[in-house]
């Protein structure tokens, strides 16, 4: 549906929109953001491609944000995907669920590969692979990139990502979905973008991502367990790590 201008609803997607050149913290490319109160409360998140600097995210999410709010100047829900990065906004809570529509959005390179069947039996191979590592991703980042030879000195680019507030069987669903679209609008392209609003992927005959993403933080120690003395009851002894 439509808000109307000037309405509470306008005044908090302002309060949004505004919030995106203004972010302190990075949160690893991944924000969730809401202003005012039901049932004019306006629900916005955001992503980053997983290879980004904080200063590039930034860039794009302001850019995105902007853009959309110009676009679409009285939906009440609206999402937009740039090249590294998508925004969205709704006038609902949307952490944690697996969004289906838009059903299908794909952007392709007007040109084919040069070697159809083996270039596309590397990228299914490849999608595969990245989709699985993407998806057992922890909290903060569900986002794998890697390359593959297609033949003929050909190699095939991808990156794949879900929004890490998905369940890493979300994740496989949202990206097993992107993989069917992109065998319906881009099979045998040189590169594709495949989007969706909880998981993208892309894939390019050239190097098109960062080789070396932000570091996540380590995980602290697993708990450790103490031996038993002989003939006594045994006692767990945890030790707890701060980071």
């Amino acid at each position: 549906g439509n808000f109307t201008p000037n309405s509470a609803y306008q005044t908090n997607l302002n309060a949004i929109i505004s919030q995106f050149p203004t972010l302190t913290y990075f949160n690893y490319g991944f924000f969730n953001l809401s202003a005012g109160e039901s049932p004019n409360k306006v629900y916005s998140s955001a992503l980053c491609r997983g290879d980004l600097t904080q200063d590039r995210c930034y860039s794009c999410l302001n850019y995105t944000a902007t853009e959309l709010e110009r676009l679409c100047p009285w939906n009440k829900a609206a999402i937009a995907w740039s090249e590294l990065c998508l925004v969205r906004y709704a006038n609902r809570d949307m952490y944690g669920l697996l969004e289906d529509d838009p059903p299908r959005t794909c952007a392709f390179n007007e040109q084919n590969a040069s070697n159809p069947v083996q270039f596309n039996q590397a990228l299914s191979d490849l999608l595969n692979e990245l989709s699985a590592k993407a998806a057992a991703g922890g909290p903060l980042r569900k986002y794998a990139a890697g390359s593959a030879s297609a033949g003929n000195l050909e190699m095939v680019y991808a990156t794949v990502q879900c929004t890490p507030d998905m369940t890493q069987e979300n994740c496989v669903t949202c990206l097993n979905f992107a993989m069917t679209e992109l065998r319906l609008c881009c099979l045998g392209r040189k590169g594709c973008r495949v989007l969706r609003p909880t998981c993208v992927l892309r894939f390019e005959s050239n190097l098109f991502y960062n080789e070396t993403a932000v570091p996540l933080p380590s995980p602290p120690p697993s708990p450790t367990t103490s031996p038993p003395p002989k003939g006594k009851t045994s006692i767990l002894s945890l030790r707890y790590f701060e980071v």
